[in-house]
């Protein structure tokens, strides 16, 4: 996973100031990339130590506006494994999934995307995810990656009302693939925090958007 780059803010405080007095009504904003990785991220989350660690490396970067915000959790969620990951990856989906090449992947993301399942969630957080991993194993391009991606958010929208109805769905899902499996606690408690800590995209950028 990428180490959040310590960037150079280009507001000032004044500005901040002014933004922060402009009254109480809230733009809305909307992100439909940065929404669609957001499916998986609870994997990038896990990958790198948890919320705490995510919302502090936000609160160290000076990310404070959504805006900032938004840009802050596109630069961990878009592309998250880097290409010097990709031999490990490989490993990964021959050991785990029985997957060698790109037309194998393809395929299985097509699988997860179209069977029946009672925890869709599962399936579509695990699509993105893959195909994360995917590019950083030279596998799929981020234009192959994006579409992919894209393809799922509505899927996840016209199932789930909400981020905490999808994340709660993905952990029953993970639970159910295996009830025993080690990293068990961790994702669970992933799947309770990730809509509610301090600095929370999935509060800036709701599933359905504008309501």
């Amino acid at each position: 996973m990428r180490i959040l780059k310590a960037t150079v803010l280009l507001f000032t405080t004044i500005f901040m100031l002014t933004i922060q007095s402009c009254g109480s009504k809230k733009e809305h904003l909307e992100d439909k990339e940065l929404s669609s990785f957001m499916l998986g991220g609870i994997y990038f989350f896990n990958g790198y130590g948890g919320v705490e660690v995510v919302s502090k490396m936000m609160s160290d970067a000076g990310y404070i506006t959504d805006e900032q915000l938004i840009n802050g959790y596109k630069e961990i969620f878009q592309f998250a494994f880097e290409k010097s990951q990709g031999s490990g990856i490989k490993r990964m989906f021959k050991s785990m999934w029985n997957i060698n090449n790109k037309k194998e992947l393809l395929a299985s993301i097509n699988d997860l995307k179209t069977r029946t399942h009672k925890y869709k969630a599962w399936d579509y957080a695990r699509i993105i995810n893959n195909a994360s991993m995917g590019y950083a194993a030279d596998w799929l391009t981020k234009e192959e990656v994006k579409e992919i991606v894209q393809e799922i958010l509505p899927l996840a929208q016209n199932k789930y009302e909400d981020w905490k109805t999808y994340y709660e769905d993905f952990n029953k899902g993970r639970i159910d693939w295996n009830t025993e499996d080690p990293e068990a606690k961790s994702f669970e408690k992933i799947a309770n925090t990730i809509t509610t800590y301090n600095n929370s995209i999935y509060q800036v950028l709701p599933l359905k958007g504008k309501e």
